[in-house]
This record gives structure tokens, sequence and C-alpha cells, in this order.
């Protein structure tokens, strides 16, 4: 194990107990079975017996909150260290963040397990939380039991790695092992230290097994090396029958392929996951700041201007993360470039902004480049030396050194979600028609400003990634988009419930007309394009075919065989599409 986690031999001896006394005792309980009655004490008290980890009664951390607490919730890690810790507080007119009956302070898949006889037992709804970024409030519910992950921050370096079950003369695979509870922020640690790479999520303090990779998930490289999804090699997870099983392509492939893409917390609970790993690379660069239009007519020829340019120059796997188009004619940069020259990144901007720098009067073009080893990319000394205010610092007492999250995050943090939607942009369109989508594009950043996220479009994925992502559950539009296009609005260190601290509803209202009205305008120049199923609208018509596309027809026949009794349901799961 590369650093100290809760793989500890009682745990797997548990793990093995649990798992042959589940393969033989345990039956799915008919659908008309009693729902609705909170199990009793003797019932709860007979569950923690059977826990290597805490029964716990949570609260939400901001409840009753002091001036002390509302301090601390700025921060995500503080957050996440609260068994009912939610990063996001609710939706507008959609959820609003509830705590659950009970929680499971989960140490082990045995654990996880006996959370699931239980809540199947007792008709419970069963909820997962492990960092708590879900967007869409699919990690609390009310009268429910929690299985918190947190306590699970095992991580496990492999230099030849085989999954269970594989033929013989299977290639060995380099790859990392983490448990439930781990965060991206640790695993790139534990990758760098042996000279690897993970695909994971640019979000420091996003989970690495949970709904990132169950709804698919995009880093800031992925085109070059896919999807999180893809990177899975194997899942050790707990199914409805509450046995615990270790799934992968050889083994109930079908079961993997859903848990590759077809979204959060619908087909089984995770207990840890192995990713493949890649060399690490050796240069990133940094593109900031961005372009000032002078007015409306110079800001549409600049709009047209970047899609021209971008599918021949960005799309492709050296380049990721984002452009902002928005609404005060300014046109934004946040884009990295993998493995190029300096010089090179310099001269490919340069090619697009030129003109522009040409006419002082109509434009102001300021970019900033920032390069460093691509080993220091999580290492917050470096920002710190390179690019003030870029991150920000862990400043609990007795944090890890060096613990950060992106300050660029920070808008995320206590966040009301007034609206949040997202559709993919088709290369082709911008090689074909850059005209009318220059002129979309204009329209829509009249309403509020959006972002184009060129890492979650794959049309310039490298090949040897796009072979993996094809055996996922990704929705096909994403192979050909250009990027994801994502516009939201929120209001900050708002919480349902707490006097004073209460979200503006009609501000909320005001904000995600704007939202709305930014993608309606698009989606009359792609009424068909598909979304992000982690990153998308709470209220989205059509859920099942904008998710998963011709994908959903096979999930739901996975979901009837792994779950027939539907224990495991969030909103606008493949179990809830016809609720």
């Amino acid at each position: 194990m590369t650093r100290q986690g809760r793989w500890t031999r009682r745990a797997l001896l548990q793990l093995v107990g649990t798992t042959l006394a589940t393969a033989s005792a345990v039956r799915i309980l008919p659908r008309a079975a009693h729902a609705g009655s909170q199990p009793g004490r003797g019932a709860w008290a007979a569950l923690e017996q059977q826990l290597q980890g805490r029964l716990l009664t949570p609260q939400l951390p901001w409840r009753n909150a002091t001036a002390a607490v509302l301090k601390k919730l700025r921060n995500p890690f503080w957050i996440q260290e609260q068994p009912e810790g939610l990063q996001s507080t609710g939706w507008l007119g959609g959820w609003t963040a509830v705590a659950s009956t009970r929680a499971i302070a989960a140490e082990s898949a045995a654990d996880l397990a006996a959370g699931v006889r239980f809540a199947r037992q007792h008709r419970l709804r069963l909820v997962v939380k492990g960092a708590g970024h879900d967007y869409l409030g699919r990690n609390c519910a009310p009268d429910s039991l929690l299985l918190w992950t947190q306590p699970m921050q095992g991580i496990r370096v492999h230099e030849a790695f085989m999954p269970q079950g594989a033929p013989a003369g299977t290639a060995p695979l380099q790859a990392i092992t983490v448990q439930a509870g781990v965060r991206w922020l640790d695993v790139y640690a534990a990758a760098t230290a042996a000279g690897r790479y993970v695909q994971g999520g640019g979000c420091t303090s996003v989970g690495a097994c949970g709904g990132f990779i169950l709804g698919s998930g995009f880093g800031s490289f992925s085109k070059r090396y896919g999807s999180g999804a893809a990177g899975l090699l194997e899942a050790e997870v707990v199914t409805a029958d509450g046995q615990i099983r270790r799934v992968n392509s050889h083994q109930d492939p079908d079961l993997f392929f859903a848990l590759r893409g077809g979204g959060a917390c619908s087909f089984a609970v995770l207990s840890s996951i192995t990713l493949l790993s890649h060399p690490i690379p050796t240069r990133l660069g940094l593109v900031t700041g961005g372009v000032q239009a002078s007015d409306d007519a110079a800001y549409r020829e600049l709009i047209e201007a970047v899609l021209r340019f971008y599918p021949s120059h960005l799309d492709n796997p050296h380049w990721g993360e984002q452009i902002q188009f928005n609404p005060d004619n300014r046109l934004g940069f946040l884009l990295t470039a993998l493995d190029l020259p300096d010089a090179q990144v310099r001269s490919s901007l340069e090619t697009l902004l030129a003109p522009f720098r040409a006419q002082p009067d109509r434009f102001r073009v300021a970019p900033e480049f920032t390069f460093m080893p691509f080993a220091d990319i999580w290492n917050a000394e470096a920002w710190e030396r390179m690019k003030p205010g870029m991150v920000t610092r862990d400043d609990q007492p007795g944090a890890p050194q060096g613990r950060f999250w992106w300050d660029g995050n920070q808008g995320e943090v206590g966040a009301f979600w007034n609206s949040y939607d997202s559709l993919w942009i088709p290369t082709q369109a911008l090689k074909q028609r850059p005209d009318q989508v220059a002129d979309a594009f204009f329209n829509a950043s009249r309403h509020r400003g959006f972002t184009f996220q060129i890492n979650k479009g794959l049309s310039g994925e490298a090949t040897e990634a796009r072979q993996r992502d094809l055996d996922t559950a990704l929705h096909p539009d994403c192979y050909e988009a250009a990027a994801l296009v994502i516009c939201a609005s929120a209001q900050q260190y708002r919480y349902p419930g707490l006097a004073g601290h209460e979200p503006d509803i009609a501000q909320g209202r005001r904000d995600a007309n704007q939202v709305q009205q930014v993608l309606a305008t698009l989606r009359q120049l792609f009424p068909e394009a598909g979304t992000y199923s982690n990153e998308t609208d709470f209220f989205l018509k059509q859920a099942g075919p904008a998710q998963w596309g011709p994908h959903l027809k096979r999930l739901q026949a996975i979901k009837r065989r792994v779950d027939p009794s539907n224990l495991f349901r969030v909103h606008n799961g493949i179990g809830t599409l016809n609720s």
C-alpha cells in the first residue's frame, strides 16, 4: 500500500466471511413487502454489532451553525469530514439537503454490505456519499440510511496488475487501486511519486471512487487519456443482494459496462476501484487571461475566429480545459497544453490572436502563460511561486501538508444551485457552419456567460484512449463533440433552513431563467445534442436518451438483472426514469 489506509487484517477477514455468508443466506425481498416503517432500536443495535466502522445519527453541518462553523463551511475538505457534509446545499425547485436517519461510517466492504442488506430488509432508502460533490442531490434523501465511505482511505500502486479471472496470457498493467473515500489529490500524489499518471477529475477534493467514475468522468487531459470510466480496470462492489463482488471485463462484463458511465449509485456500491496508470507527462502549459472586445460587432467577430481556429489547432490530445464566453464581450482562457514545447504553445495561440493584436482600438489582447514540469501540478508551493492566487491551502489544524484546492473551484463550495445545464457541440458544425454557431454563441452570451469545455468533448481524442472509451456507457455524442458547453448559476453560502442564510428565491428564479435562455438558444441549433450526466439539468427532459443515447436499453436490462427491487435509485438514474 502506498500510504496508510484502512485495509487491516481484521477488515480483510471480515470481508471474506461476509462474502461467504451472503452467497448462501441473502435473498431478494418480494416487491410487495411492507415499506415505509423505520427500524426499531433493536434492529439498529444489531446492525451496529456487525460493523467495523461506526453507526452515526448525522445532521447537516450548518444546522444551528455558529459563526465559527460557517467559516469552516468554506473549506471543502472540512465539509467532507462531516458525515452529512455536502458541498451543494440544494437546487431551486428541485432538491434541498437533508440528513439521513442513520449513517454508517464504513471502513470496509463488509460494512457496506451490511448496510445494503439492512436497507433491503427494512425497505429503507439507501444513499451513498464519499466526498459529497454531487450537484443533483443524489447523495442525500430523507428517512434514509447513508453509506458514508470517507473513512476508506487505502491506496495501492501496482507494477503489474492482473484483473481477477483474466485468461492465461493476459498482459499485466500498471495500475492504482483506491478505496471508496479517497480524493483525487491523494491519488495524484501517489501516482506522481511512482512516476505515473491516472486520468481523474481536475478538482482536487472530488472523490476518486464514486460518482465521478460511475458518471463517466472527465479531467483536464481527457483528450489524451480518455474518460475516467475508460480507465477503470476492475471494481470491488456490493450488489443489491448484499454480496461483495469483483467485476471487470472478464467477470460480469455487463455490470462492469454499467459501472463505466451508467450513472451514479444505480447498479452497485463501490468499495474500491483499480485504475489504469500511464507514464507521467513531462511538461504542462497553462494559458489564462483573454481578449476584451470593444463592442458587440467586434465580439461577434472574435467568437467566429475562435470557433474556426479550434478544430485545426486545439482539437487534439495536447489541449484541454476551457474557453469562456462572457456577456461583457470578454473571451477568457483557461487552457492546458500537455507535453508541447513552450514556444509552440505561444505560437499556436498567436496564430489566433495576431489579427486582433493588430487592432488595439477594438481588442485588448492579454493572454498569460505559465509553464512547469508536470510533476509539479499537484504541488501547492509550486503554484504559489509561479502563479499566486491559483490555489487555496487547507489551513485546518492537522491537515496534511500541501493539501489544497483550486481557487476556481471555491465558487462551488456551499452552492445552492439556481440552474445548471450542459450539451455537447459537434466539431463538424464548427467546420461546416462556423458562422451559424458563432451567431448562436453570441446570442446566448447576451443572456449569461458560459464555458466551452474542450476536455469534455472527445472528437480530438488520442486513438488509444478512444478504443478504451468505446467500451464504456458514455453517450456517443461526446466522441464527435468539440466541447461540452456548461452554463450554471448558484448562490454561494446559502443554506436552506438556516435563518439569515436562506437562498434568495426571487434572485434564483431570475438567474435560472438566464441559464435556461442560454441553453435554449444553443438547442435551437443543436436540438438533439446529448448531455453529461454528472453536470446536467435537474429538470432534464428525456433524461435517458439525453444522458446515454443508444446505450439506454442495455443499461436498463442490466439494471433489471442486478437490482430487480430498485434498491439503488437516484434522481434521473436508470432506475427512476419513468417515475
